[in-house]
C-alpha cells in the first residue's frame, strides 16, 4: 500500500465558538525554572512545520493487536513466527476510511500536505507555522538547548495545543509538540599510553585494531572473546538484516567509518540510510554503526535518521517500509515521567506491538543515569525514574556492566550508572513474572517507597558498556574512548542479527519480538553476580544477583548457548 497525499488548497479559519479538545491535557506546560530546554522566538510565519498526527485506533482492535503480537512472539504457542504482512497489520488495526478521511480533510483544508501511512494510524502533515498555530489554537516557539550547543533546535508548543471536537474524536495526539527530550553530549575519553594488559585464563588482552589508541579499550576483538562472537561472522550470511537509529544532529562520516573498519579489521559499510545524512561527525551514531557492525559485519546495515528525537516519525519510518530491516538497535529514550502523556505512550506501544507481529525486533538502551533517571531521584522525597521505552513491556531493553577488573576479559559487573528498575506506568508482563518474583523473594531491596514492586521490570539483558574499559571509536578523524549503553544496545543488537541469519539460512521466520524467548533461555546469557545501578550519586540502587535483576537483567550473551537455544525453536 502506498501513502496517499493529499494538498490543501483552501485556508482554514477555526469557527469562533466551536468546541475543542486538548488530546494531552495533562501534560504540563514548559517551565523555563526547571527545563534545559530555553525558549527563543516564536517560529516565523511561513516556516515550514512537519507533524506525526496519530489517529485513534479503537479498542478492540488494539486487543486484537495485542493477543496477536503475543501469540506470534511466544516459543510454544501454535502461531509462533508466523508474523503478519504491513497489509495483515493494517487490516488487524482497522482504521477507518471515514476516520482517515474526516482527520485528512482537517488538516488539507488548513492549507496542509497530508501523507497517509500505509497502516492507516498516522499523518504526516506539513504545514506553515502559522496555519499550525491557527489549527491546533498554539503558540508554536523556538527551543535551545542550554548546556548541549551542538542541538538541533526544537519546534514546540509553548502551552500545548487543541482541535476542534469534530477531529479530535479521530486524533490520538499531535506529536511531538509538547515532549522536551533528554538529551546529552556523548563524554569521550582520550586513549592512555599502550599498556599490556592480561586477560582471563592467561591469555593476553586481544589487541584487535591496529591503532595503539585502542589498546586499553573495548574493541570488536574483546567482544568477540568475551561473547563467543564467532570468526565465521565476518563472513557469515547476509540473509538477515538490521538498523540502527539516529536523531538530533547525529550523522556519520564515511572516512571514520572506514578508518574504524581498516584499524579493527571489519566491514563497517551501510547498506541505506533512510532520512538523510550530512558529511559531520556525530559520536553517537559512530559509536552505533561502528560495534553493531564489528558484531555483525556480514549483516547489511541500515541508518534510519531523524533531525529530531521522534519516537513517532521513527515508528512511521519503519512501519511504512515493506520489508523493513529484522533489528532495530534505539540508543535513544526518557524518563516515563518525561512523556508524561498517556496518549503518547500508548501510540509508542501500539508502534512497537506492530513492529513485533512483522517479526521486527526492537532493543532499546536503558539508559545512563542509573535508578535516577534524567530527573534525578529528587531530594526531600527520593523516588527512582524508571525509563520509557525501555520499560515498555514490547520492546527489549538493554542494561550496561563493566569489566569487574580493569583490562581483564571475565566476570562483569553492574555498570553503576547503567538504567534499570520498575516501571511507574506498566504492569509485570506474564513472560518476566516469575524471574521477577524470584528476584523480589531476596533481601537485598532498596526502600520500597522509592520504587514501584509491581511494575514492568527492565533491563532484560546487559552488555559491556561502563567507563573501566570504555568503548574505542572513531569520530571526527581521532580515535577516542566513549561509554554508555548506547555501546551495549548496538552489540546486544548485533548478536540478535547473527541469529536470526541462522533462522533465516534454515528457512525458519526471523525471532520477531525477543523477551519471550529470552525469558525461557536464561542459559544464554552470562549471569552478573556484582554491582549496583545506583548512577554513583546516591546510596541506593537494585543489586546485581544470581538469576535475573534489575541492573543487568539476565547478564551479557553467551553467543553459543543462544545459537544452541535458537536452533532448537
Amino acid at each position: 500500500m502506498y501513502a496517499l497525499t493529499l494538498l490543501g488548497a483552501t485556508a482554514y479559519t477555526p469557527g469562533s465558538y466551536a468546541p475543542r479538545l486538548s488530546p494531552e491535557a495533562e501534560v504540563p506546560h514548559h517551565d523555563h525554572s526547571t527545563s534545559s530546554w530555553l525558549r527563543e522566538e516564536r517560529a516565523s510565519p511561513q516556516a515550514r512545520v512537519t507533524l506525526t498526527v496519530a489517529l485513534r485506533v479503537e479498542g478492540e482492535a488494539l486487543k486484537r493487536l495485542e493477543s496477536t503480537f503475543w501469540a506470534v512472539s511466544t516459543p510454544g504457542d501454535p502461531e509462533y513466527g508466523k508474523h503478519l504482512s504491513n497489509d495483515q497489520v493494517t487490516a488487524l488495526l482497522n482504521v477507518s476510511h471515514e476516520r482517515v478521511s474526516a482527520a485528512s480533510h482537517h488538516f488539507a483544508a488548513a492549507g496542509a500536505e497530508v501523507t497517509v501511512a500505509p497502516n492507516r494510524d498516522m499523518l504526516t502533515v506539513v504545514m506553515t507555522a502559522a496555519e499550525a498555530e491557527a489549527l491546533l489554537s498554539a503558540r508554536l516557539h523556538w527551543y535551545r538547548h542550554s548546556r548541549v550547543k551542538a542541538a538541533p533546535r526544537l519546534l514546540r508548543a509553548a502551552a500545548g495545543y487543541s482541535l476542534d471536537a469534530s477531529v479530535a474524536q479521530h486524533v490520538s495526539l499531535v506529536g511531538e509538540l509538547v515532549q522536551f527530550p533528554h538529551i546529552a553530549e556523548k563524554a569521550t575519553t582520550d586513549a592512555a599510553e599502550p599498556a599490556s594488559f592480561s586477560a582471563a585464563g592467561g591469555e593476553e588482552w586481544p589487541k584487535g585494531c591496529a591503532a595503539a589508541q585502542c589498546d586499553n579499550f573495548v574493541t570488536p576483538a574483546v567482544l568477540a572473546m568475551r561473547y563467543k562472537i564467532p570468526a565465521a561472522a565476518a563472513s557469515g550470511s547476509t540473509a538477515s538484516s538490521m538498523a540502527v537509529a539516529e536523531y538530533q544532529g547525529q550523522y556519520y562520516k564515511t572516512s571514520d567509518l572506514a578508518t574504524f573498519g581498516e584499524s579493527c579489521k571489519v566491514d563497517v559499510s551501510i547498506k541505506e540510510t533512510i532520512g538523510g545524512d550530512l558529511p559531520v561527525a556525530g559520536v553517537e551514531a559512530e559509536l552505533d554503526i561502528e560495534y553493531i557492525k564489528a558484531v555483525a559485519p556480514a549483516v547489511p546495515l541500515t541508518v534510519v535518521y531523524n533531525s529530531q528525537y521522534s519516537l513517532l516519525a521513527w515508528a512511521r519510518q519503519i512501519s511504512s517500509l515493506e520489508n523493513p530491516p529484522l533489528v532495530h538497535s534505539v540508543s535513544y529514550g526518557n524518563d516515563e515521567k518525561q512523556q508524561v502523556s498517556a496518549e503518547y505512550m500508548q501510540t509508542a506501544n501500539t508502534a512497537f506491538m506492530k513492529a513485533g507481529v512483522r517479526g521486527l525486533s526492537i532493543l532499546f538502551a536503558s539508559g545512563d543515569q542509573g535508578v535516577c533517571g534524567r530527573e534525578g531521584c529528587g531530594f526531600f522525597k527520593k523516588r527512582f525514574k524508571p525509563d520509557f521505552p525501555a520499560a515498555s513491556p514490547y520492546i527489549t531493553a538493554v542494561g550496561g556492566t563493566d569489566f569487574v577488573t580493569k583490562s581483564v576479559v571475565g566476570d562483569e559487573k553492574a555498570w553503576v550508572a547503567g538504567g534499570g528498575g520498575f516501571s511507574d506506568d506498566f504492569a509485570i508482563p506474564a513472560y518476566q513474572a516469575e524471574a521477577v518474583a524470584a528476584y523480589l523473594s531476596q533481601p537485598d531491596l532498596p526502600p520500597k517507597d522509592m520504587w514501584n514492586s509491581t511494575g514492568r521490570a527492565y533491563p532484560d539483558v546487559s552488555a559491556l558498556a561502563g567507563q573501566v574499559n570504555p568503548y574505542c571509536v572513531v569520530s571526527s578523524g581521532r580515535f577516542a574512548g566513549v561509554a554508555g549503553t548506547s555501546a551495549a544496545c548496538p552489540v546486544v543488537a548485533g548478536i540478535f542479527a547473527l541469529l536470526n541469519s541462522r533462522r533465516v539460512d534454515n528457512g525458519k521466520p526471523a525471532l520477531g519480538f525477543l523477551n519471550p524467548f529470552i525469558y525461557k533461555n536464561p542459559q544464554g546469557f552470562q549471569d552478573v553476580t556484582q554491582g549496583k545501578n545506583t548512577g554513583g550519586m546516591q546510596e541506593y540502587g537494585f543489586s546485581a544477583v544470581k538469576g535475573w535483576d534489575a541492573a543487568t537483567g539476565f547478564g551479557t550473551p553467551d553467543f553459543d548457548a543462544l545459537a544452541e537455544a535458537v536452533d532448537q525453536l
